[in-house]
């Protein structure tokens, strides 16, 4: 994450054309996760999208389908119980609290590699915390969006998304996705 980070300031640095008022986050999956994650480290972004990430690490090696079997090789001889570092630290849900930026979760409803409770957890949180978010789930879908007409819609929804907040034109969040 701090390496993202870096990587974003020296562009905008390199690059001061670029409005730094206007700079979105997106990532999917393990990007989800990150996103998240980017999100209680840095005011940088204006807004973020998150499809299908992880929000709580402990909660994803109980439950996710890579959950034990990857751990058992990418953090070796780790658990939630002896390594709050990794499992609590890292996870955005434990630090739900530091995020401020406007953040759109997606999730198919039948994820079978990231529970869609990822995302419903850090939902809940930032609710309770009063601050920007929605929640989207596409129905019927897995961990990708591959149904035509569901992946039109999600792809409109992230555009709006970033309308809404990074050009400050809320109309086609608004037509997509009306007050109720």
């Amino acid at each position: 994450a701090d390496e993202i980070i870096l990587g974003v300031e020296k562009f905008l640095e390199a690059h001061p054309f670029v409005d730094k008022k206007r700079v979105g986050a997106i990532g999917a999956s393990f990007g989800g996760f990150m996103t998240m994650l980017l999100q209680t480290r840095t005011k940088i972004f204006r807004a973020a999208v998150a499809h299908a990430g992880i929000s709580s690490i402990s909660s994803y090696w109980g439950e996710g389908y890579w959950g034990y079997s990857y751990s058992a090789f990418a953090t070796a001889d780790s658990f939630p119980w002896n390594r709050k570092d990794i499992y609590v630290t890292q996870s955005p849900l434990f630090n739900a609290d530091k995020i401020t930026t406007p953040l759109l979760l997606l999730h198919g409803d039948a994820d079978t590699n990231v529970p869609p409770g990822e995302s419903t957890q850090l939902y809940t949180a930032l609710k309770l915390l009063g601050r920007d978010v929605e929640y989207i789930q596409i129905e019927d879908q897995n961990h990708h969006i591959l149904q035509y007409n569901k992946r039109v819609l999600w792809t409109k929804t992230i555009m709006a998304w970033f309308d809404k907040y990074l050009k400050n034109q809320p109309e086609w969040w608004a037509s997509l996705y009306p007050k109720r």
